[in-house]
């Protein structure tokens, strides 16, 4: 590929001179994307620069209908392997990771982007009001690139989760799936840049409790209770993401979650992770039918056994870390979001 960028074209909108923008990748996003686009407005982003993975539910005409969002498409899909050009050669990849450093590098050079998924709530540290307040205050740092937590929210029960509604807003969204574990995620390293995990998601406490474990392929077919008492490991989950970055030349996603430039230690953003959720059981069909993400999409099988095994248990999410989130300030308490900038 001569022209990495050939690949995008804009089919909506018009770009503004925004201070700060999002970009996400969607595909068939009816259920989140009014809420999405409710809170990022009322956190402070201007301009949202949306790639539109050829929707078939609505969304690509409702992201068109609004006034503030850039609606880009491509010939590729998100699944789809593409080369892009590199100091040691060309690398191959999948298109939907290339896509988050190639929106931002065409169409908003030396600019101010958060990246997002749909069912991804940015939560600002406590004492900032907007992204564009933030953005002021790590430009006077020079700062460029900033980490945050990825905090998974969730209903009380599982039955909940599986009554079908509608949320038009964050608030609704927010009050239907109000819980999140109170642990910190993720702590600093003297001496270091950036953050380092701690073992620990709410995500993984429902995996052991429920004892799903990363069963090797060749003994998928063998009888549950073996697979649950052999001593496979336990799965990890994701609990960070860089989402905020200034697109300065040579930035790039390096995968989905992390970029070539390491985050500051002093800031510390969160992202309330709307994962268990009525549109759960979709997003397991297509992923686990399409096979697009890493290794096949082998991860959601694990997701596939925790309903299975919850449906015939308790079927809470509860844990004894479990909090209502009522604002930023939680994040702040729990440790989950922090700005030690003068």
């Amino acid at each position: 590929m001569n022209d990495r960028t050939e690949v995008l074209r804009i089919i909506h909108g018009r770009l503004r001179d925004a201070k700060v923008s999002a970009i996400a990748v969607v595909k068939n996003e009816q259920f989140y994307i009014r809420s999405f686009l409710d809170h990022h407005r009322k956190v402070g982003v201007e301009q949202f620069v949306i790639l539109d993975d050829h929707s078939s539910d609505g969304t690509r005409e409702l992201l068109a209908a609004q006034s503030d969002c850039v609606v880009v498409e491509s010939p590729y899909t998100y699944g789809q392997e593409i080369g892009l050009p590199g100091p040691a050669g060309e690398r191959r990849l999948r298109a939907g990771i290339a896509f988050k450093s190639l929106v931002p590098q065409k169409y908003l050079a030396g600019r101010w982007a958060v990246c997002l998924d749909a069912d991804e709530y940015l939560v600002l540290p406590q004492g900032v009001a907007t992204l564009g307040e933030l953005v002021d205050l790590l430009a006077r740092h020079d700062v460029v690139s900033v980490a945050s937590t990825l905090v998974d929210f969730f209903p009380a029960t599982l039955a909940e989760m599986r009554q079908p509604r509608e949320f038009p807003s964050a608030a609704a969204m927010l009050e239907a799936h109000p819980y999140f574990d109170a642990v910190p995620l993720l702590e600093r390293r003297p001496g270091a840049p950036g953050f380092r995990r701690n073992d620990y998601s709410a995500t993984a406490r429902l995996f052991r409790k429920h004892r799903v474990k990363t069963v090797p392929e060749f003994m998928l077919g063998a009888p549950r209770w073996l697979n649950r008492v052999l001593p496979f490991r336990y799965p990890s989950t994701s609990v960070s993401k860089m989402p905020l970055v200034r697109w300065d030349p040579g930035v790039e996603y390096v995968n989905s979650h992390r970029t070539n430039v390491p985050p500051s230690d002093k800031v510390l953003l969160g992202l309330a992770h709307l994962k268990f959720t009525y549109d759960l059981a979709r997003r397991l069909e297509y992923a686990l039918d399409s096979k697009v993400y890493v290794r096949g999409s082998r991860k959601y099988l694990w997701y596939v056994e925790l309903l299975r095994s919850m449906s015939s248990a308790d079927g809470s999410f509860l844990g004894p870390e479990s909090r209502r989130y009522t604002g930023p300030a939680d994040f702040a308490e729990a440790g989950l979001t922090a700005l030690d900038l003068d």
